[in-house]
Parts: structure tokens; sequence; C-alpha cells
């Protein structure tokens, strides 16, 4: 069941921050707000998942450097490769 929070005492250039975020991000403070305490408060992953999932991540744009034209194929399709 979702919960109001009222927070006093905001130092000044946390809120602007917090607003200057909020424009940037094209939200409400109050959606930002609740985005930085989701990132905030996050379950902390293991070193083993950061390494699995930076490998999978890197499988998406790595292609072959002898092969040019996998990766001008690749640029065409807007998915980019690192040689």
């Amino acid at each position: 069941m979702p919960a109001a929070l009222t927070l006093n005492d905001i130092p000044q250039d946390l809120l602007t921050r917090l607003q200057e975020a909020a424009q940037l991000h094209q939200r409400t403070i109050e959606e930002e707000a609740l985005d930085c305490l989701r990132k905030a408060l996050m379950p902390i992953a293991t070193t083993e998942e950061l390494i699995s999932r930076t490998l999978q991540l890197r499988q998406q744009f790595v292609c072959e450097a002898d092969r040019l034209a996998d990766v001008v194929r690749r640029l065409e399709e807007g998915k980019p490769c690192l040689l």
C-alpha cells in the first residue's frame, strides 16, 4: 500500500539538485525523489552478478574486428560494436 512521506528542512542545495534532476529527466520532484530512493535502497549486487551482467551486455556490442562488413551492418542497424 503506497504511503506518503513529508520531508522537512531540506537543505537548499540538495533541493536545487533534486529540482534540476527532475527537470532533466522530465519528472516531478516527487517522482525524482522516489527514483533516487529506489536506486539508493536497491540490493547491492555481488561481484559475480556484476561480472555476469557485464559479460551479457558486452556480447550485445562485440563483433570480430576482422569482419568489417559485420561492423558496418551493425552500425547501420543502430547496434554498434566494440572492436
